[in-house]
């Protein structure tokens, strides 16, 4: 569908860059997703100039993104992945019809595949126990790693705002954070859980020390290297502890941490409101999706200890025995 190795022409990559540079500057947009819009709306381009020879954006319809959308199904990428890219192309024809690069606008009539939002799992209180204790005490790394995920659980973060963490950015005595989020939205304050504080301390007085081997840096969590830890050793370290505590270390990631953060709350009677501004959510909509997880959790005990469903079982058992 897309060959690389072609050069696309110029008039189609300056309009290309010059979008990236207004979703980086403009909207705030972190370098990750930016660099995705990039390999997406490449990829968009070189099905354009390889199956209709485009120069330029003038000739784009509607049309031409729906038969790269029939392409990627005969590629066989999953709808969520559809779904990413055609977004990127949608928010890009949004763009070029603003800068009066396209005669007709259409942007409109672009939709991607629809996804079924799947709920996001959620750790029960004596799984989460397991995992917080595997981490050896005794050594700088377990330290390192105990704080990392009571900091995940106690205040919802994201893995990238974990990594990007800097030590002037916690505050013991208050108990409270200040997080610069992964998706590039401004910052926000968040509190802390006792737990959480009393790991970090422990960390930063005996572990962080060893990790840092006297070189200056502000970075909160360090790798054994020294610098800010990455995103997948954060990742590894947590798919490896929850195989430890006998957990599902399928189903484990360390998103996971964050929506039973979520969860949580909302089971003890948080307001939906604060449990929003907590996780940094821009749309309430997003957060809403943690009501159904709560009520998939309410059904669950319902079905083990209500007392009809006791009565039915107990029925059941007469009925089959005579």
């Amino acid at each position: 569908m897309e060959n690389p190795q072609i050069e696309l022409p110029g008039v189609l990559s300056e309009a290309i860059d010059s979008f990236l540079s207004w979703v980086e500057l403009e909207k705030g947009r972190s370098r990750n997703t930016v660099l995705g819009y990039e390999n997406d709306l490449k990829q968009f381009a070189h099905f354009l100039v390889q199956k209709y020879k485009a120069k330029d954006w003038s000739i784009l319809e509607s049309s031409h993104v729906e038969e790269w959308q029939a392409e990627l199904v005969r590629r066989e990428y999953s709808n969520a992945s559809s779904a990413r890219k055609v977004t990127a192309v949608r928010s890009f024809i949004r763009f070029l019809e603003k800068e009066g690069q396209l005669k007709n606008a259409f942007s409109e009539k672009i939709h991607g595949p629809k996804l079924m939002r799947k709920l996001p799992g959620a750790l029960s209180l004596q799984d989460l126990d397991k995992l917080m204790k595997t981490p050896d005490a005794a050594s700088p790394q377990g330290l390192r790693d105990r704080a990392i995920m009571e900091l995940a659980y106690s205040s919802g973060l994201r893995v990238s705002e974990i990594c990007a963490m800097n030590i002037l950015d916690v505050d013991l005595q208050e108990g409270m954070l200040r997080v610069l989020s992964g998706k590039g939205d401004k910052d926000r304050v968040v509190p802390m859980g006792k737990p959480a504080c009393r790991a970090l301390e422990k960390y930063l007085a005996i572990s962080r020390p060893v990790f840092a081997r006297e070189k200056a840096t502000s970075a909160l969590f360090l790798s054994s290297r020294g610098r800010s830890i990455s995103r997948k050793t954060v990742w590894h370290l947590i798919k490896s502890y929850a195989a430890k505590a006998g957990l599902d270390a399928r189903r484990i990631k360390p998103h996971i941490l964050r929506h039973s953060f979520a969860t949580h709350l909302l089971a003890g009677g948080a307001d939906l409101r604060v449990i929003q501004e907590m996780l940094g959510h821009a749309d309430i909509a997003t957060t809403q999706i943690y009501t159904k997880v709560d009520s998939s959790m309410l059904q669950d005990q319902h079905a083990l200890y209500h007392p009809r469903k006791r009565l039915g079982m107990s029925v059941a058992k007469k009925c089959k025995a005579k």
